[in-house]
C-alpha cells in the first residue's frame, strides 16, 4: 500500500480519538508515535484535505480569542468504515531502508577496521535508544500501577479527550507499542555483537 494510503489512515484513526486539528494530530505523533510512526505536517494537512473531499472527515472552523484560525476535523461514519475495514486487512510487511545495513554489506571490499567502525558507531546509537525506550517503559508501568500520568501521558490523554477508565487501558497498549520497539533494538545489539565478535577473529 503506497505511504500516502498509511498517512491517510493513520490521520483517519487518530480521528477516532476526537476531533484534531492539524497540530493536534502532529502533536500526538510526536508525542505518542514518533518511536515507530512519524508524519510531518506537509503529510497531514493535505492529507485531512483530502478525507473532507473524500466525505470521511468534516473540517470546521474554531475560533479563540486573540489566536489564529484554527481548523478542527472530525472523522464521519464513511470515515470510521474506511478506517475499520482498513484494520481488517492484511498488514504489509515492512519497508526497510537501512543505511547501516547497506554501508555494512558495501564495506566488504575496505580494511576490517572501516566495517569495525560502522558498527561500534550503531552499536552506541542503537543503545542510547535503548536506554530511552526503558526510561518510557519504567514511565508507563509505573503510570500503570500507580495511575499517575506525567506531562507527555498527559498531554496524549488530553488531547484524546481519555476518559480516567480509559487511560490504563490506553497506557498498556502504548507499553506493548514500545516492548516491540525494545525488542527489536536488543536485537540489533545481538546481532551488533555477533558481528564484532566475528570481525575480531
Amino acid at each position: 500500500m503506497a505511504s500516502k494510503q498509511k498517512t491517510k489512515f493513520a490521520v483517519l484513526g487518530l480521528l477516532t480519538w476526537k476531533p484534531m486539528s492539524g497540530y493536534d494530530i502532529k502533536k500526538m505523533v510526536d508525542v505518542g508515535l514518533s518511536h515507530f510512526w512519524n508524519e510531518n505536517y506537509g503529510q497531514i494537512y493535505p492529507t485531512l484535505e483530502q478525507l473532507v473531499r473524500d466525505g470521511m472527515a468534516t473540517k470546521k472552523e474554531k475560533r479563540i480569542t486573540g489566536q489564529r484560525q484554527r481548523f478542527v476535523y472530525a472523522i464521519t461514519r464513511k470515515g470510521q468504515r474506511a478506517f475499520s475495514d482498513w484494520l481488517s486487512e492484511p498488514t504489509d510487511a515492512p519497508i526497510v531502508r537501512n543505511e547501516l545495513q547497506l554501508k555494512f554489506f558495501l564495506s566488504c571490499k575496505l580494511p576490517a577496521d572501516q566495517s569495525v567502525r560502522l558498527i561500534n558507531e550503531y552499536r552506541a546509537q542503537q543503545q542510547g535508544m535503548l536506554d530511552e525506550y526503558r526510561q518510557s517503559e519504567n514511565v508507563l508501568r509505573q503510570a500503570i500501577r500507580d495511575e499517575t500520568y506525567p506531562d507527555d501521558l498527559s498531554r496524549i490523554f488530553e488531547i484524546a479527550n481519555s476518559s480516567d477508565k480509559s487511560r490504563a487501558v490506553h497506557c498498556n497498549i502504548f507499553l506493548l507499542t514500545l516492548r516491540h520497539g525494545i525488542h527489536a533494538i536488543e536485537a540489533r545489539l545481538a546481532w551488533c555483537d555477533e558481528v564484532l565478535e566475528n570481525l575480531s577473529r
